[in-house]
């Protein structure tokens, strides 16, 4: 189901993804739908972070600098794609249907985020990543300045500016290379 969910929302939008649509190409009742997530908003964050778990995935056994540049690349390509078109409709549905991300929040970004924050962590730890602000912080930062972009259509996500975006905020400051 979330793989189906996930398709319908990448190619029709909210419209073609409901719950109808999502049963019938799943072969499973709206019952069984309704079984496992509370309403369409919880199915489909479920099936975007089924499918970031599967385009994105980030180590945390990968050296934490070389992990981050490489998540962030491939980050920035899904957003210009599918996950891009079915990131800003579960953002809308989440929007219309409570008037807060919150939900998106709980059920995605909170994993997400706890993720590259232990990989920014590592890097501290090991010395990689010299800032020693907060490592919620320096996630923030740089997947911040991303979605802020992507969200508004602000310049273009090149490899060069998200190399600077990373390196700069990890020296704190002073850019390092990759």
């Amino acid at each position: 189901m979330l793989e189906v969910a996930y398709l319908l929302t990448a190619s029709d939008g909210l419209k073609g993804a409901t719950i109808e649509n999502i049963a019938e190409a799943s072969a499973v009742s709206k019952v069984t739908i309704y079984k496992w997530w509370e309403d369409r908003s919880a199915l489909l964050i479920d099936a975007f972070l089924w499918r970031t778990r599967q385009e994105l995935p980030l180590s945390e056994s990968d050296e934490p600098v070389r992990a981050i540049h490489m998540h962030v690349r491939r980050y920035a390509a899904a957003l210009r794609g599918d996950l891009g078109r079915v990131l800003l409709a579960v953002l809308g549905e989440c929007m219309a249907k409570s008037g807060s991300t919150a939900a998106f929040t709980e059920r995605y970004l909170a994993e997400r985020r706890n993720l590259g924050v232990r990989v920014i962590s590592n890097g501290q730890r090991s010395g990689a990543i010299r800032s020693r602000r907060p490592p919620e912080a320096l996630y923030d930062q740089i997947f911040g300045a991303i979605f802020y972009r992507f969200l508004f259509g602000l310049d273009e996500l090149s490899k060069p500016y998200l190399t600077d975006l990373i390196d700069t905020t990890f020296s704190d400051g002073q850019a390092v290379g990759a």
